[in-house]
């Protein structure tokens, strides 16, 4: 996982990156939050594997974080009406909006469990 500032890396858009949004700060809570975000993340199936949505999903957090935390259904309704009307072929088995639910739980359940204790702060 890596962090850099949206100015500093604005081309590097990828979601192994997370690029910092103003007021460029990240407490530590949100850094062990990413950190056990990312490690659930990369343990999903992706690609064209079955059930790769639950995974797409939680990176399109990735691109309004913190801010999609604070109504992460939206961000799920979000996701699911960019992606559906061109026609992707869904290979998702299970309940995707449990499921999403789910592993943001345990997320954050980890996050408090095992915390990092790292802030970021590029204003300084």
């Amino acid at each position: 996982m890596g962090i850099g500032h949206s100015k500093c890396a604005f081309n590097q858009n990828r979601y192994g990156l997370f690029q910092m949004c103003p007021p460029d700060y990240l407490s530590d809570e949100q850094i062990s939050f990413l950190v056990h975000f990312y490690h659930r993340l990369y343990n999903l199936p992706g690609r064209q594997e079955p059930n790769r949505e639950l995974r797409l999903l939680l990176a399109e957090l990735l691109n309004n974080y913190p801010t999609s935390m604070v109504k992460p259904m939206a961000s799920f309704r979000k996701f699911l009406d960019e992606h559906r009307p061109f026609h992707h072929e869904w290979l998702y088995n299970g309940d995707l909006e449990t499921d999403f639910l789910h592993i943001l739980g345990q997320i954050q359940g980890a996050a408090r469990e095992m915390p990092v204790g790292v802030e970021i702060d590029f204003r300084a």
